[in-house]
């Protein structure tokens, strides 16, 4: 029987490439769509919609980007100062109504800045802003039935929401039906003690709503010593309703690489389609 996974690549290690050529690689290699990269001023709607039909796929979620890199550009929901909330607040509206243009179904969203594990104030008191910051986005996002999905990423990269227990517990507090919380396994592999499998079950269907997917060595799924099986089977467990959305690096690259354009399109499409591959094997499996 079919579980009806779709398997998705984010667009964003792509690098600097063309959304027409990735649309062009990632329905050469077999996937069922992409998920579009949170820079919402780099899209026409029309133009999406356009490439992903003419290509058969379909465009499953937005990756919010949450660097705070850029002076005034922060998008940073858990700052002290609510003017720069306020265009956090801003930034992630945007990526609803990409969402909603081109017809996704969640937005992710990381409350704190992504690279910068120390607190702005204090972990208590930045995940205060974090939540008055959420529910006005949420509420926003559930007026257009656009999901907002809140990522952990393990400790070594952000400070406020490093495990799946975190982000349930701060999507609670904020208090809205469109807030719900996703994984990535890459950072799941580090921060959840009992394994991916039983982090997925614990929260069950209504809160998790969408997965990251690399494997242990962050290269695409099949390369490394994850139990992509388990995984898959955990997901079915739960009655899963999102998708999977394929994020890895080869090896030796780091984000900031791929951001930057610096990944061969050779190399990288070789591993994503082994990991797809590899996915749909497993998938195969447990359907059986």
């Amino acid at each position: 029987m079919d579980r009806g996974i779709g398997f998705y690549v984010n667009s964003w290690i792509f690098g600097r490439a063309s959304l027409r050529e990735i649309v062009h690689r990632v329905a050469g290699i077999g996937f069922d769509g992409i998920e579009l990269v949170g820079e919402p001023d780099e899209y026409k709607e029309s133009e999406v919609n356009l490439l992903v039909d003419d290509a058969g796929l379909h465009v499953q979620s937005i990756c919010g980007m949450h660097p705070g890199e850029a002076p005034g550009d922060l998008r940073l929901l858990s700052h002290p100062d609510p003017k720069e909330r306020g265009r956090a607040i801003d930034y992630v509206r945007a990526c609803v109504d990409l969402a909603k243009g081109v017809g996704a179904r969640s937005v992710l969203v990381v409350p704190s800045m992504v690279g910068q594990p120390a607190p702005l104030v204090s972990r208590d008191a930045d995940l205060d802003k974090a939540v008055l910051a959420l529910r006005v986005a949420a509420e926003y996002a559930g007026s257009l039935d656009i999901l907002l999905t809140l990522e952990p990423i393990n400790r070594y990269e952000v400070g406020l929401v490093n495990n799946i227990a975190e982000a349930i517990s701060l999507a609670k507090r904020v208090g809205r039906r469109a807030c719900r919380i996703m994984g990535d396994t890459f950072h799941m592999q580090i921060e959840e003690g009992d394994g991916i499998p039983n982090a997925i079950r614990r929260a069950g269907q209504y809160w998790f709503q969408h997965l990251h997917a690399a494997d242990n060595t962050r290269e695409a799924p099949g390369m490394g010593t994850m139990p992509w099986g388990e995984i898959l089977s955990a997901l079915h467990d739960i009655s899963y309703e999102g998708g999977v959305s394929l994020e890895p690096l080869p090896k030796g690259a780091s984000p900031y690489d791929a951001r930057k354009g610096h990944i061969a399109p050779e190399k990288l499409d070789a591993e994503l389609a082994r990991g797809l591959a590899h996915l749909r094997e497993m998938q195969q499996q447990i359907s059986a």
